[in-house]
């Protein structure tokens, strides 16, 4: 045997200590460049000695713990630290696959939601793949392939007393947490807002900033992963008499208005459409001088009698559509950690449907009664009646983008058979992502040959909505509704978002603007923004004259405020007024109501 071979198998056990680490690092550091760059496509340019130094401290702790089996056992349970590398492997896949839809990390709580596993979430996660995805997968399948070669027999046979497996874990356990205390004194010792070093590592207010991955940029993965465990475990919060005195003046404190100057669509139906995916920046959109959505472009360009603004911002979290769902009826802001709709589903919340007592209620969707706990949540929101994939088949026959279609007939169906007044809530599905099959036949959109085909296919799933949503307009006239109806439309989230156009029309550079529309409400205008998704709530309160009622939302009515700012995020905020800093406490204050179950009439 060579000598080089000879020294490889007596150190083997160190060889491979550095080589796990090695591929450790690479793995999280493809996680963490990957999140920069889509959160910032200049995020390179922007290192400096202090970032590169914090990545790289956090990068080793997070390392040394990891690896804490691999030093703590007996030689021959070593193996069992590649349990370890396939939970890594698996978390840093689920990871790349999240980010390019979510822009942030998955929480630990996501991984959870297996009623969520359907054809929707498949063909997603399908179409997230890419080449990318091989930086993670390779630096472990090369590692075992290595260890299986030169290194199992004299890992397992290597003789290591007791005594010095406890001194390596105790000094991997200190240098981890001589790092963490290193770095979180060195990040925070600027920071006014954070007080203590718990606050560094348990208010998401002060670490979590915008996102769930500026929270692994500054404390690491095992940190983040650490919280996120203790705030999917302790979910329901006991608030403590000062908490409760701040949730109640922050109520107290909010807009006061009984009169019903802006009730117009006092008494009218409501059709509330949460359509998937719908940027603002497809609206008057040409593509060869053919529009793509000229249905809701000639809505928007006629305000006598409508509503419209095309500046509303994203404020969901980690349940994406559910979150804006949510939203639009409660009028609360989601959370930043969890999804509402799967860990509060359960809480009844004060809603539009329960506003509107008298009406006949119902919500209809293409999804499957599990997913995003869609059944329950439409009962506690105060919804009698669900129509789902179950109760609608035709849409079991549909897919894509004919899957809008195929709601907005069945609904249109279903309108006559509901006494009036009415509220409906529809949510639909045909432009959800990936958008990586062109509809066939070959449509003008694709034809045209503009931007990329991803591109093209989105704005074929736009295209197609609009004309279903057209023939859905001229079947409730003919069924004579139309005229005693009000039809809100907004988009449950952005979509497509990049920090330059790449490849898609230029209009929005950020492409983070939402549409909300409100026909036929009496009131006319162009709500010039920008304004949040909490805001719609309040908003449609105003207009169905229900000022009355003690709970109007967190959010401003756009009737009532000028609004000229948003906070998406607790610490992300777009425009500037006066009511900017009430805007990020409303996420706090949200916060403590869903978690402390604030409207739990049992308790």
């Amino acid at each position: 045997m060579k000598p080089f071979k000879k020294r490889l198998i007596k150190n083997s056990t160190l060889w491979f200590y550095l080589l796990a680490a090695l591929c450790l690092m690479i793995q999280l550091l493809a996680v963490e460049y990957h999140f920069n760059k889509i959160s910032d496509i200049n995020w390179l340019s922007h290192l400096n000695i202090k970032t590169i130094s914090h990545l790289a401290l956090n990068l080793t702790a997070d390392v040394v713990i990891l690896l804490l089996p691999y030093v703590a056992l007996k030689p021959k349970w070593r193996k069992w630290q590649w349990l370890v590398m396939f939970l890594v492997t698996i978390w840093c896949l689920a990871q790349f696959l999240y980010m390019p839809t979510y822009r942030d990390m998955m929480p630990l709580s996501s991984f959870l939601l297996a009623e969520n596993v359907g054809g929707t979430l498949i063909k997603s996660t399908a179409g997230a793949f890419r080449v990318s995805v091989l930086e993670v997968l390779l630096p472990p399948v090369l590692l075992y392939i290595v260890y299986r070669i030169w290194f199992k027999h004299g890992i397992e046979n290597s003789q290591q007393k007791l005594w010095k497996r406890i001194v390596l874990a105790l000094v991997s356990l200190i240098v981890f947490a001589g790092i963490r205390l290193g770095v979180s004194a060195w990040h925070y010792h600027d920071d006014s807002e954070t007080q203590d070093f718990q606050q560094q590592l348990t208010n998401d207010y002060c670490v979590m900033w915008t996102k769930q991955g500026d929270y692994v940029n500054i404390n690491g993965v095992i940190p983040y992963n650490v919280y996120c465990a203790y705030t999917s475990i302790f979910n329901k919060t006991t608030l403590s008499p000062e908490e409760k005195k701040d949730v109640i003046k922050f109520m107290n404190d909010q807009p006061r208005y009984n009169d019903d100057d802006f009730s117009t669509a006092r008494g009218k139906n409501v059709i509330l459409i949460v359509v998937e995916s719908l940027n603002s920046w497809v609206i008057d959109l040409e593509l060869n001088g053919q529009e793509v959505t000229p249905t809701l472009n000639a809505i928007c360009r006629d305000t006598v009698n409508n509503l419209v603004c095309t500046k509303m911002k994203s404020q969901v979290k980690n349940g994406r559509s559910s979150d804006g769902i949510f939203m639009y009826n409660t009028g609360l802001l989601p959370l930043t950690t969890q999804a509402v709709a799967n860990t509060f589903g359960d809480v009844p919340y004060p809603t539009l449907a329960k506003s509107l007592d008298e009406y006949d209620t119902f919500y209809a969707c293409c999804d499957e009664p599990s997913l995003w706990n869609v059944k329950n949540t439409s009962k506690n929101y105060g919804y009698n009646k669900f129509y789902g994939k179950e109760q609608i088949k035709d849409l079991m026959k549909n897919n894509g983008y004919k899957l809008d279609k195929a709601l907005l007939d069945e609904v249109s169906e279903l309108l006559p058979k509901h006494k009036s007044p009415f509220l409906a809530l529809i949510a639909t599905a045909g432009m959800h992502h990936p958008y990586d099959s062109p509809m066939e036949p070959t449509t003008w959109v694709q034809k045209t040959g503009l931007y990329t085909s991803e591109v093209r296919c989105y704005l074929e799933c736009c295209n197609a909505f609009d004309n279903a949503f057209s023939e859905f307009l001229e079947n409730i006239k003919k069924q004579e509704i139309y005229e005693n109806t009000m039809i809100v439309i907004v988009s449950d989230h952005n979509e497509m978002v990049d920090d330059s156009p790449k490849g898609r029309p230029s209009i929005d550079r950020m492409g983070d603007d939402c549409v909300f529309i409100a026909i036929n409400s009496g009131q006319n205008g162009f709500i010039e923004g920008p304004i949040g998704q909490i805001d719609i709530y309040p908003t449609i309160i105003d207009l169905m004259g229900l000022n009355n009622q003690k709970w109007r939302g967190l959010g401003y009515s756009v009737l009532r405020n000028d609004l000229h700012s948003v906070a998406t995020a607790p610490l992300a905020t777009v425009g500037s007024s006066p009511l900017l800093s009430r805007q990020q406490q409303a996420w706090r204050i949200s916060e403590m109501i869903i978690k402390s179950r604030w409207y739990d009439e049992s308790e």
